[in-house]
């Protein structure tokens, strides 16, 4: 059975997940683990030396404040088995490890809790789960006050790349929130972005038919790939459709979602380039940063 992990500071930010994490325990059976850990502040280490037995009765303290409000939180929860875990320690590093006691986790957090809106778009924890975890990650962008949602799966959109990387985040991605050939409508979309052409001097022109073709041997080349993809999923039951487009990758990712009324966006960590942090910082991260919609995030294995 799958395990949906939800990792909570006690914050509203963070428990924006907890809608979005109920429903897919509900769409696909799943179990619901709730997880909070207790992060130990750097002046903590001086006053340890100090006091050991203090230290223990100040944590086991600590240790049981954060299981009663996990409690809490899970008594306000129907019809879903759920284990609450409390730890001690760095917050990521725990997290991690008790994905790794999970046979089959799945990740729903929003991209900041306690300490609310960073420079960075997505906060530091959220950030390393995202790049360490071996499992699927839904990111719910936080917002200030608490979204008024009904949370869904049935509409998913999906930026393809041509790589192996993208088709894997497609394949798992679909097999995590809708196994069993669950009903589901899939769009699947190849963007086709351009760099700026410079031109070298005035005495080299710019041979725009030269540039026409290439255009067209792109387009071709990406419209009979999502061909090939889309009568893959076909066979296997899906309801998918496909578009390329042509322009900034994020641009086109965001207007697609939008147009296509998407319930979230399945997207790989990596891209053709096999580089998690720079496909993930340069597309990813903006896509999240600039919509509303949940990004469902896939590691490759291996």
């Amino acid at each position: 059975m799958t395990t949906v992990i939800v990792p909570l500071d006690g914050s509203d930010r963070a428990e924006q997940a907890i809608p979005w994490a109920t429903a897919l325990c509900h769409r696909i059976n799943a179990r619901l683990t709730l997880i909070s850990v207790v992060k130990i502040p750097v002046e903590f280490g001086a006053w340890s030396a100090a006091s050991a037995m203090a230290v223990g009765n100040e944590l086991d303290e600590w240790a049981a404040e954060r299981k009663a409000y996990l409690k809490d939180v899970a008594s306000k929860i129907d019809g879903i088995q759920i284990d609450i875990v409390s730890r001690i320690g760095s917050p990521t590093s725990e997290v991690l490890s008790a994905i790794g006691d999970v046979e089959d986790p799945f990740i729903v957090m929003t991209s900041h809790g306690r300490t609310g809106a960073s420079r960075v778009v997505m906060g530091s924890a959220a950030n390393r789960i995202v790049r360490d975890a071996r499992c699927p990650v839904l990111v719910i962008r936080s917002q200030r006050e608490t979204p008024d949602v009904t949370p869904s799966f049935d509409r998913v959109l999906v930026p393809l790349d041509g790589s192996e990387f993208s088709e894997h985040a497609l394949d798992r991605g679909l097999d995590a929130i809708a196994p069993g050939g669950q009903s589901i409508a899939v769009h699947l979309l190849r963007v086709i972005e351009f760099l700026a052409v410079r031109i070298p001097g005035p005495d080299i022109p710019l041979d725009y038919g030269l540039v026409a073709e290439y255009t067209e041997a792109m387009q071709e080349e990406a419209t009979n790939y999502l061909g090939v993809v889309t009568g893959r999923l076909s066979e296997k039951g899906v309801a998918v459709t496909s578009e390329v487009r042509q322009g900034r990758v994020s641009d086109e990712i965001l207007r697609t979602a939008a147009e296509q009324k998407a319930d979230l966006i399945l997207m790989s960590t990596h891209g053709r380039g096999g580089v998690s942090r720079l496909f993930f910082g340069s597309v990813a991260e903006r896509v999240l940063h600039e919509s509303t919609h949940p990004l469902l995030l896939v590691r490759p294995r291996g």
